[in-house]
């Protein structure tokens, strides 16, 4: 039957062309494992910023929703949607717009209107800053304390922040040589 052999699945030993897939370079293979671990990372950061806020809050939120609200506080409340587009490096408005109602409709943050409806910002309600303040205190006991205990864990994580920064800006310029690419191509 032609195209079973695309259904079955391998076994044995991967051959040259998996070994070599993104990684036919010592630069590739090294930025081929930090993407994993920057999946995997991201995924499990997720289901901790979830599963701790749903601990301290009967709000219903997603781990995105949570990022937005702690970004909220952290830049000192008052914030619109271009300062926290940018702040989180984002562009999808309407997702962000989403979840500032979702967080907003939970009591967690407050619309702040300004002069028009392009400056209005948002910032913490007493019971987001009570959510975030048991969030912080919990992060702190159950995190912080494991960060703490091992070994030149916090000088790794600063290396590792700088490195995920620099990442950040090399990721945005290449895809903005792919977008440039496609409108040249025309």
């Amino acid at each position: 039957m032609p195209g079973a052999e695309a259904a079955t699945p391998r076994t044995g030993p991967p051959d040259h062309d998996q070994l070599l897939y993104m990684t036919d370079s010592a630069a590739a293979a090294a930025l081929t494992r930090a993407e994993l671990a920057m999946i995997r990372a991201v995924e499990a950061f997720s289901r901790w910023c979830y599963f701790l806020h749903k601990s301290v809050s009967d709000a219903p939120l997603s781990a995105t929703d949570v990022w937005l609200l702690h970004s909220i506080r952290m830049r000192g409340n008052a914030q619109n949607l271009s300062e926290l587009l940018l702040f989180l490096n984002r562009n999808d408005v309407s997702t962000l717009q989403y979840s500032l109602r979702k967080i907003e409709q939970s009591g967690l943050i407050e619309r702040i209107t300004g002069n028009s409806r392009r400056e209005a910002g948002y910032r913490l309600t007493d019971k987001g800053l009570a959510a975030t303040d048991a969030y912080a205190r919990l992060r702190a006991e159950l995190l912080v304390a494991l960060v703490g205990n091992v070994c030149d864990l916090p000088d790794a994580l600063e290396q590792a922040a700088g490195a995920l920064e620099r990442l950040t800006g090399l990721y945005d310029q290449a895809t903005q040589t792919v977008l440039n690419r496609k409108i040249l191509s025309r």
